[in-house]
């Protein structure tokens, strides 16, 4: 497994829930995480539940919630008989037998989420010596692999970024391939760990060749080494906030708008968060041409 690749910690996530359930049962075994009080499917192997990659429940409502604050046991054979999960809603809505889950820990001892597993029936055979100690040195396996991909996420994005042959001539940043190509990058990175980001659309009106170039020299001085910067013609320029929100963008916004405009660029910011769909063209004003 090489340092930050993100499909390769997918792949590896889906080998350890493929050997999990072989050797334990259970229906359904899961990857998920804890993002704004929701609780985020990022990988699943199994069948009987109706939930795939992307789904949502609330996190309150979930085992996992429970689990996480310890008030049930990290393996319930029937949780019919364990009131912190028996009256948890989501084990009517899902009809929940059993339940494994094993908290994990991100690059920060912040909670990340939980691999966990569901069953519709009691399995009263998980009851046995050993499954404990033998399911939490799984959870750290997986949670090592974890811990190293997340640490290696910044590095593997500027790397990409220096490696992309595809610029603009004038301003050395991308150009709309090259741009293109980076938002699908992280739209991975966001799928496989569930995160989030922002895409400023940054633009003004009849920019000649000079102040071009000092828009494109402040945004790259001005954003973090993560984050990324494009022109994409017609005076319109895009930074892409990684594992970024729409609150924490506004500071960004105003923050690139104040040293802009002190330097006499008088110029316009919106932001959107970055949607998953591959391929999608973003900010999507530029799909119909400048729009100032």
């Amino acid at each position: 497994m090489h340092r930050g690749k993100s499909h390769s910690f997918k792949d590896f996530v889906e080998t350890q829930l493929r050997d999990l359930q072989s050797r334990f049962g259970m229906a359904m075994w899961f990857l998920a995480r804890y993002r704004d009080d929701d609780w985020l499917l990022l990988n699943s192997f199994g069948e009987g539940y109706d939930l795939e990659r992307g789904d949502l429940l609330r996190w309150r409502d979930t085992l996992c919630y429970q689990r996480v604050r310890e008030r049930g046991p990290l393996i319930c054979t029937d949780v019919s008989r364990e009131p912190a999960y028996r009256d948890a809603p989501v084990t009517d809505q899902l009809g929940i037998g059993a339940y494994l889950g094993l908290p994990l820990t991100d690059h920060r001892g912040r909670l990340f989420g939980t691999l966990c597993a569901l069953d519709p029936k009691p399995r009263p055979e998980l009851d046995q010596d050993g499954a404990r100690e033998a399911l939490l040195r799984q959870a750290h396996l997986l949670e090592t692999a974890l811990v190293w991909n997340l640490a290696g996420l910044d590095q593997q994005r500027i790397a990409e970024f220096f490696e992309e042959e595809s610029r603009d001539p004038d301003t050395d940043l991308l150009d709309m391939t090259g741009w293109g190509r980076i938002l699908d990058q992280e739209r991975e990175r966001c799928r496989d760990y569930g995160l989030s980001a922002v895409v400023l659309r940054v633009h003004g009106d009849n920019l000649n060749p000079d102040d071009r170039a000092e828009v494109a020299d402040s945004l790259a001085a001005l954003i973090r080494h993560q984050d990324m910067a494009a022109y994409l013609g017609h005076d319109q320029f895009a930074v892409l906030l990684t594992e970024n929100t729409p609150c924490r963008a506004e500071q960004v916004r105003e923050r690139l708008l104040d040293a802009l405009n002190a330097k006499g660029l008088l110029m316009r910011c919106e932001y959107e968060p970055l949607r998953t769909t591959p391929g999608l063209v973003q900010p999507e004003v530029l799909l119909n041409g400048a729009v100032h």
